[in-house]
């Protein structure tokens, strides 16, 4: 029988409160996006950047190709418009449309609340109120007032919000 040092023991308790690298989601684009072809055509050649470095809650980032992407893990997207407005090639166009195009889900497995702990963190930080609670347990997220905006991914302890990209054609 193999001994199994305190160090190997607390990491695999720890392991389930830890987001996983093989768990990162697809990425989501920045909103105000409506022409999919222009994004991936334009993005690339902009030597400015000025969404990235307008964000005021710093969640525009670029991937390896310098296609703009958000990343929730520090915070969500206010929709404040400046990513729009700063765009000069008018990839990202002001609408009234304030939605992200990804789905939002928990994982009950993982979920304080769902495994009897009382948590409403993702509910704390939600500012549509889409994230309802059975009593004090069992938040479940109506995708009809959510905007995808991750605030709530951002704030979950044992990170069981998750995300994917609503996948679009090019």
């Amino acid at each position: 029988m193999a001994n199994i040092s305190s160090r190997e023991a607390f990491a695999s308790l720890a392991s389930r409160f830890t987001k996983s690298k093989t768990d990162k989601p697809l990425h989501v684009r920045p909103p105000y996006n409506q022409d999919v072809f222009t994004f991936h055509k334009s993005c690339p050649e902009c030597e400015l950047t000025p969404c990235v470095t307008i964000c005021e809650e710093d969640i525009i980032k670029l991937d390896e190709n310098k296609i703009p992407f958000l990343s929730f893990e520090k915070s969500g997207c206010t929709f404040c418009e400046e990513c729009s407005k700063a765009c000069p090639s008018e990839v990202l166009v002001l609408n009234n449309e304030h939605q992200i195009k990804a789905k939002f889900s928990i994982n009950i497995n993982s979920c304080l609340a769902w495994n009897s702990v009382m948590c409403s963190t993702c509910k704390d930080a939600c500012f549509e109120d889409a994230i309802n609670f059975l009593g004090v347990f069992r938040p479940t997220i109506d995708m009809d007032k959510c905007t995808s905006c991750g605030f709530c991914y951002s704030v979950c302890p044992p990170y069981a919000v998750k995300y994917e990209a609503i996948r679009e054609k090019l």
